[in-house]
Formats: structure tokens, C-alpha cells, sequence
């Protein structure tokens, strides 16, 4: 991803890589929408929209105040 790219974009893409290499297990939480503000400096909005993102493209689940959880396998949708 380049760096002309949408702050969010870099962050799901790195969320991902994460999640692929394994440092991010199935079932593990992804970060929260503070902790994303905290670690790359950006709005409440982007880091929603970051979540958000990684949801509708299967990389984590999540539902109103009990997380995000890492996906499984690429491409894979859960339930929230």
C-alpha cells in the first residue's frame, strides 16, 4: 500500500497482514477503535471505519461493546 493511499486503508491492509502472518489469531480481539487512535494517531472516525471495514471483509466480527475478534480463514464471514 502506498503512501498517498487513505490513512484507514493503510491500517486495515496492516490489520490484515497481522491477521494473515498469524500474529493476530482466529478468535483473538483485533485492536479497539481507541487503541487504533492511540497507536496510529488518527480520528475516532477513521479508526470506526477501519473496524468497520475489516468486518465487511470478513477479517474480524465483532457486535456494540464486546469487541472484534480476528478471522479465520481469508474471505471468511461471521456472524456478529
Amino acid at each position: 500500500m502506498d503512501r498517498g493511499s487513505a490513512p484507514y486503508l493503510r491500517i486495515v491492509e496492516e490489520l490484515r497482514r497481522r491477521i494473515a502472518g498469524g500474529e493476530l489469531a482466529a478468535g483473538d480481539r483485533l485492536p479497539s477503535t481507541r487503541q487504533i487512535v492511540q497507536e496510529w494517531g488518527v480520528a475516532m472516525a477513521t479508526a470506526s471505519k477501519v473496524l468497520s471495514r475489516l468486518q465487511g471483509g470478513g477479517a474480524g466480527a465483532g457486535r456494540a461493546g464486546g469487541g472484534h475478534r480476528g478471522g479465520g480463514a481469508r474471505g471468511r464471514r461471521y456472524r456478529t
